[in-house]
């Protein structure tokens, strides 16, 4: 009879320390799942503070583009286009 309870014993260590390692494993993986849900929120952060500084180049460039100054600016030197009566100035490419 003595000899019965012992095994018992050692089974019951046996399915605690079963106990114990699912527990760590749980604890492990949900760990590694909130560390890479940081590095995501983290990345989201970045991405949302460059859309915010595009956001606010675009705004300052619709500002700019109501201007009529500005418009003529560009026509003039991205497009070469001149007033009627104007002679365009095409400086010579050097060689």
């Amino acid at each position: 009879m003595q000899r019965r309870r012992k095994l018992r014993i050692k089974w019951f260590r046996l399915v605690l320390l079963g106990i114990f390692g699912y527990f760590l494993y749980i604890c492990f993986n949900q760990y590694s799942q909130l560390s890479a849900i940081n590095q995501e929120k983290e990345a989201v952060k970045i991405k949302l503070e460059q859309a915010r500084e595009t956001n606010a180049t675009l705004i300052e460039e619709r500002k700019r583009l109501q201007d009529r100054a500005y418009i003529e600016k560009l026509a003039r030197e991205e497009l070469g286009l001149t007033k009627p009566g104007e002679t365009p100035y095409v400086p010579a490419g050097k060689n």
